[in-house]
């Protein structure tokens, strides 16, 4: 959810580190997309899947597993057997647009559509998604490399 400033180094012997801002080695430069898309594919991974976890301890909503893909076009999405599919891009939005969209889809685990008791129960959990959903409204294009 912030920006961070981006510097290119000379004596790095990582290609890219973080450190409150990017540093990436210059050697590294070449590869700076795919370099930064793994960096946010591996924060994605780890902090989402904790997310996930503490949501579905806290609602007592089963879900199979989480996995992490590079779609560009959906927020994410829960299959019938519980799996629940994150873009990595979210990992660049604020924690509390990602805490809604790992809520929207834990509910659909138990609720397989958008019906008022879908809705109802995302806002037990989430009571402030409105402010969340209209954030991805006229940000989610803006998540990107």
């Amino acid at each position: 959810g912030n920006s961070y400033r981006l510097r290119i180094v000379d004596k790095q012997e990582v290609p890219l580190r973080f450190d409150n801002g990017f540093y990436l080695a210059r050697w590294a430069k070449p590869q700076a997309k795919e370099i930064f898309t793994d960096w946010y594919k591996k924060m994605a991974t780890a902090k989402l899947a904790e997310r996930t976890e503490h949501y579905a301890r806290s609602t007592g909503i089963e879900y199979r597993t989480v996995k992490i893909t590079s779609a560009t076009r959906r927020l994410g999405s829960c299959s019938p057997d519980g799996t629940l599919t994150f873009p990595w891009r979210l990992i660049m939005a604020p924690l509390q647009v990602i805490d809604y969209v790992i809520v929207h889809e834990l509910v659909h685990v138990e609720e397989k559509n958008h019906s008022q008791r879908f809705w109802e129960k995302v806002k037990v959990i989430i009571p402030d998604y409105e402010s969340a959903r209209e954030w991805l409204k006229n940000n989610w294009h803006r998540l990107k490399l």
